[in-house]
């Protein structure tokens, strides 16, 4: 079966308006909530770690005249590290809870009767695998990691040796292409791993990036057009709106002006969520109609036998024999000179 390459953007815009019109209200209420207490929370994780660090930094000063104790320090480190293990774990359970309403925009597409709300989406939230969703966003964020870090160091390296700013600005955008690149393979992986989740037990959450990078091949451009179309452009066009209007109130001291600017453009950015999240559902669904889903998890898993140790429990180790090595004094038979004959 051939993978659809393209779809049509005047079609998916007409789908996506059918997807999220019936139930954007209840939709939106519980996303944007859970959005505005992750972001408000980690801004407040965030600058109480930023200010622990600055009594640190005043504790070494402090230190160095006697006036405080190591101890002090070791505190402060404490405390920023527990600081951003908070972030972490508010960070990967915001991303199971839209992992949890695009799962919800998914099945609404494959059954109308099923609305997407607060119940549904805390209905999926629960239900997920959420010991194998952490590994998926782990592998997701290492592979990525590794592929700029390679493109990190060389930019460095060549801007330290040839202080060009031109060659150091053409790596690093490399090496945002190759982020965005990647990010694109690797998008679909949450869906493909709902696809196939009861064979997942046991084997490596790692086959998920691979199945998504087959199931995009052909289709990376299409989601980046779709995700700047859809997505990235009514976003950054209402942010520039208003965010201008909050500039020009700052500028002028209107502060009134300021203030009602960056309230318009979050509660904006919050509304828009849900779109967010069901463009995601609908493009995996549509591509999903002419693909082959089996082709994409071909020889990904390994045998259940082997995952078991089934497979290895009659096996016998033989030792290997040593082999016999000739003497380097004699030579062997074939390589003796026939005798000669002795005359009568």
């Amino acid at each position: 079966m051939k993978k659809q390459h393209s779809l049509s953007l005047s079609d998916f815009v007409k789908d996506l308006k059918a997807l999220v019109k019936p139930h954007y209200l209840s939709a939106m209420w519980p996303i944007g909530g859970v959005t505005i207490i992750y972001f408000a929370l980690v801004c407040i994780i965030s600058l109480f770690a930023t200010n622990v660090l600055q009594s640190m930094m005043m504790s070494v000063m402090m230190i160095m005249y006697g006036m405080a104790s190591p101890l002090a320090l070791l505190m402060g480190l404490l405390e920023v590290l527990v600081g951003i293990a908070l972030i972490a774990t508010l960070s990967f359970f915001y991303n199971f809870y839209v992992v949890a309403a695009q799962y919800a925009y998914q099945d609404y597409l494959a059954n109308p009767d099923q609305p997407v709300s607060a119940g549904s989406i805390w209905m999926y939230f629960k239900h997920l695998r959420k010991n194998q969703l952490w590994r998926i966003a782990l592998y997701i964020g290492l592979f990525i990691f590794l592929w700029s870090l390679s493109l990190t160091i060389v930019a460095d390296v060549v801007g330290g040796l040839t202080h060009n700013a031109m060659w150091l600005c053409g790596i690093q955008l490399v090496n945002e292409i190759v982020v965005i690149w990647k990010s694109i393979e690797f998008s679909q992986s949450y869906f493909l791993y709902r696809e196939k989740q009861p064979q997942f037990l046991g084997q490596s959450m790692r086959h998920a990036l691979t199945a998504s990078r087959r199931f995009m091949g052909g289709r990376k451009l299409n989601y980046f057009l779709v995700t700047l179309l859809v997505i990235i452009l009514p976003m950054v066009v209402w942010a520039a709106i208003f965010g201008g209007l909050a500039f020009y109130g700052n500028y002028t001291a209107t502060y009134v002006l300021m203030y009602i600017g960056l309230l318009i453009a979050v509660i904006g950015l919050i509304c828009y969520l849900p779109v967010v999240f069901a463009t995601g559902a609908l493009f995996y669904v549509k591509s999903k109609a002419d693909d082959d889903i089996e082709d994409d998890f071909k020889d990904v898993f390994k045998p259940v036998a082997k995952l078991t140790g089934e497979a290895f429990v009659h096996e016998v180790y033989v030792p290997k024999k040593a082999k016999e090595q000739p003497s380097p004094t004699v030579k062997p038979d074939d390589e003796k000179k026939p005798e000669a004959k002795k005359e009568d």
